[in-house]
Order: C-alpha cells, then structure tokens, then sequence
C-alpha cells in the first residue's frame, strides 16, 4: 500500500554544514493494507519529519514514496488530503475556530473539494451531523451552531478525530494526538480512537510518546532513534511486549537512557 524507500532529509539551520540536523537518515518502510503502526521514539527522532514526509508537507532530499503502486514522491500535499487525513497534537490545528461545530462538519465532508463563498450547511444534513456526533457520547449533537472555539481540548480533538475518519480515507496518519490531552481524556480519545480505526478498517499510523499505548494499540510498532528505525515488531511478538522490554530495548540499540517523557506518559 504505502512504500517509502531509502528516504533522507536533513534540515539546513544556518551556512555551517557541521549544524546541519540530519532528520531521517535511509528509511526503508512497507505498510499494508489495514496495518495500525505505532511509531514511538525521544524527541528528535525523526518521528514527525516522517510524517511530515508521508503526508507531503515536505519532501525528502533522497528517496521515493509509493502508494497504492504510484509514485507521490512529489505529490503536493492537498492532493494527498484526497487520500490521507491527518490528525495533529494541537486540536486548535483540526478544526476552524471561528466556524461552528456542524460548519466544520460539512467541511470535512466536502474534504479535498473547494466550497464557493456562498457555501452554507443545509437543513437536511443536520440531522445526519447529529447522528454522527452521537457515537461520541459528549452530547455534542445539541451544539452545533456553537463556535469550535468554545468547545474544550479533549472535545475538539474528539471531532476532528471523527472528521479525520469521514469519506473514508485510505491512510490515516495521527501525530501525537493525545499528547497536549489530560490522562483522562487521552484514554477517551485513545478508545475512540481503536473503535474508528476497526470500524472503518482505516491503515494507520500512529505517532506517540506513551510506550503503553505504542503496545496496546495496533498490529504493528516501529522505534526510532536519530532518524532511523532501530526496532520492529509486529503480532504475537508485539502483544507480549511490556513497557521494560521497550525501555531495554531502547537503551540497548540507541545506545541511551529512555528520556522520562516516554517513561511517564
């Protein structure tokens, strides 16, 4: 489904190539068709700039990407938006504040289309918004003229979660998206999260600090460390893995201590 082969990108900071930050370093990657990737690794390992790279908000200085067998190495991104959906750290970068909940909504359903000026929401697709929103279960199916801006972290993050999901992407991409979230509403996100991922059968990949979600979610988990892949597993191998054996494997193939951010999340 999604090939990335031999990809290098390093960051020019200033005229002194001896401060030039080398993100990814030769990644070979295959993902398959329903694969849940979780990707875990320190700051600065390259797990964004990898994300990044696949959903075409950069490009890579060597390397191609493959989807579905057809190169989109230098496929814009908002060409990508047809296919991939993203959902970021920040739940301010999901939805448009000043719009209302069910304007949102019909944004995300006419993704990767341009609405005229004149666009508005018809009467008829409040209801099937409402009925959307129920799965939630936060009662946000009687707010919906309410500004997007008014809703708090954990909702907004849940709404462009469920955007995210709509018209069926074929790769859906999520960058630390419980990350900015209290514990609590992380682990609500995190089970709405494993219900739309099985219930559209949607391939994912997962960026995260939290070594117990990187196992207890999806089939397969990848470590990095200095823009590079130093781990893989995937099936039973990853359903017996604990938080110790991360943490030794990490020490032991990177050479370091696990930062107290992946330990404590």
């Amino acid at each position: 489904m999604l090939k990335l082969n031999n990809i290098h990108k390093t960051f020019v900071l200033d005229n002194n190539p001896a401060n030039d930050r080398y993100a990814l370093k030769g990644i070979n990657l295959e993902i398959n068709d329903g694969d849940f990737v979780t990707i875990i690794g320190s700051n600065g390992s390259g797990k964004s700039t990898l994300l990044n790279i696949i959903a075409g908000t950069i490009s890579p200085d060597i390397g191609t990407i493959a989807f579905d067998d057809k190169d989109i190495t230098k496929l814009k991104d908002n060409k990508r938006a047809k296919m991939f959906s993203r959902v970021f750290q920040d739940p301010k970068q999901g939805s448009v504040s000043n719009m209302s909940l069910s304007q949102n909504l019909a944004l995300a359903f006419n993704r990767g289309h341009f609405p005229s000026l004149k666009w508005s929401v018809k009467k008829k697709d409040i209801e099937a918004q409402k009925e959307l929103l129920k799965v939630l279960d936060l009662g946000l199916e009687n707010r919906l003229e309410e500004r997007m801006s008014s809703f708090s972290g954990g909702e907004r993050q849940s709404v462009t979660l469920l955007m995210a999901s709509l018209n069926d992407p074929k790769l859906l991409l999520l960058d630390e998206h419980t990350a900015a979230l209290d514990p609590k509403t992380a682990r609500k996100v995190m089970h709405l999260t494993k219900d739309i991922v099985n219930d559209k059968k949607v391939t994912t990949i997962m960026i995260t600090h939290n070594m117990k979600d990187a196992i207890k979610y999806g089939n397969r988990l990848l470590m990095m460390d200095e823009g590079q892949i130093i781990f893989e597993c995937s099936g039973e191998e990853k359903s017996k893995l604990t938080t110790q054996d991360l943490i030794d494997k990490f020490n032991h193939l990177a050479d370091k201590e696990v930062s107290d951010t992946m330990i404590l999340s």
